[in-house]
């Protein structure tokens, strides 16, 4: 013992050093999680969210006659396992795909690639690299292991946002968020900046749909955790003057476990439908809904529909129907179908099948609509090319009476 100094208390005598390395490493966590989520001060609700597109009565379409078209956004062979796309319609008038692909989902070779659809051309480009293990490494300055699922989305002001997700040490469950944007649609982007959303050494969030916009500025994207306990949340962007991400905060949703990928779907001012992917033994799509603009939320409920733990989308469509796409099945992913909503999701009338087929994979579908109304979907055909369909309103409602005539008796 030093002259001088009082003994050890036994209580720091019998701190082992596993428990010793522990504590550090909370210490460090937390200290991360307060010097990284990039702002000060209390969260507040957002005012209200942007409302979507005026609904048309039938009279105020234009593109009366049905319309369905089939495509490719990767070509073949491209890379051998693709997977986890996201698709937006850009202020230009063009599409822009993004998904990763490699030579499995986690490969260390996994890039995210992009591709565009340009509002005059009938074809996708030619597949672009945006993104790999070995730029994330260097544009984060850490190690990266892998990266995975990506979301493109435009703000109101018309800036191009990524978020991707990004994995240092084990699998999905050890995953970071990472941000970039373009002032030009995608043609560059700047670096990636990374955020802090866990106290516990910044693991396991990660991204799957498109966001909502509130009329403040924030953006709210859903995103979910998977570590332990798997759980929706919201992680509410806010963009500066200069387009750079002036702020950021992360909300817990649902007390309910075992529900991922939230998918959201804007109502009105105030009222947003949040879908989930359900990871528990029940196997059905669940439901919750927001009163005030994607703050609080009620108790997610059961649909009527299957959901063998898979990725669904939604869309409003502007005749104030629901579109949703999913999986309708309780254990596999062997087909892709459309469902549509009249009465804000608490029923629901069987669309088109988009695809089926005993023992393939049809996945991780993605929806987006263009300046015209007509809709457009992405989705895993197969794990081995991403798929691109559209249709209008017209198609979605001519398959709906065919399929309604299907199962009457």
């Amino acid at each position: 013992m030093t002259p001088g100094l009082p003994p050890a208390s036994p209580a720091c005598q019998r701190l082992s050093p596993r428990a010793r390395v522990g504590g550090v490493l909370l210490a460090l966590g937390a200290l991360a999680f307060a010097l990284g989520r990039g702002g000060s001060g209390e969260s507040v609700a957002p005012p209200g969210i942007q409302a979507p597109p005026p609904m048309l009565s039938a009279a105020g379409w234009t593109d009366a006659v049905p319309h369905f078209a089939r495509g490719w956004v990767s070509p073949p062979a491209h890379t051998p396992s693709v997977h986890g796309s996201s698709l937006c319609a850009l202020p230009s008038g063009d599409l822009l795909a993004i998904w990763y692909g490699g030579s499995r989902e986690g490969g260390i070779d996994v890039a995210l690639y992009t591709s565009r659809l340009p509002a005059a051309s009938g074809s996708w480009t030619t597949p672009r690299l945006e993104m790999d293990r070995v730029m994330a490494q260097q544009e984060l300055d850490r190690v990266i292991k892998k990266v995975g699922n990506a979301v493109i989305f435009p703000d109101p002001r018309g800036l191009l946002w990524m978020v991707f997700v990004s994995v240092s040490v084990g699998g999905w469950s050890g995953s970071a968020l990472n941000v970039r944007t373009s002032a030009d649609e995608g043609r560059t982007w700047s670096s990636s900046e990374r955020l802090t959303l866990n106290p516990f050494l910044n693991l396991s969030t990660l991204v799957r749909n498109k966001p909502i916009f509130a009329r403040d500025g924030r953006i709210g994207l859903p995103v979910y955790h998977e570590m332990a306990a798997k759980f929706p949340q919201i992680l509410w962007l806010t963009p500066g003057a200069d387009g750079r991400l002036a702020d950021y905060r992360v909300r817990n949703l649902l007390g309910q476990a075992g529900l991922i990928q939230p998918a959201l779907v804007p109502l009105d001012e105030n009222r947003v439908l949040m879908l989930l992917r359900d990871r528990s033994a029940d196997r059905l799509m669940r439901l919750a809904l927001s009163q005030d603009a994607g703050w609080t939320w009620s108790e997610a409920r059961h649909t009527d529909l299957p959901n063998p733990d898979a990725a669904v989308d939604g869309l409003r469509l502007r005749d104030g129907r629901i579109l949703i796409v999913y999986n309708h099945a309780s254990r596999s992913r062997e087909n892709l179908r459309l469902a549509v909503s009249s009465d804000q999701g608490r029923t629901w009338r069987a669309g088109a099948v988009i695809e089926e087929t005993p023992w393939e994979e049809y996945s991780y579908p993605t929806l987006a609509e263009d300046r015209q109304g007509r809709i457009h979907l992405t989705y895993t055909w197969r794990r081995e090319r991403i798929c691109h369909v559209s249709f209008n309103i017209a198609w979605l409602d001519q398959r709906s009476l065919a399929q309604d005539r299907a199962n009457s008796p």
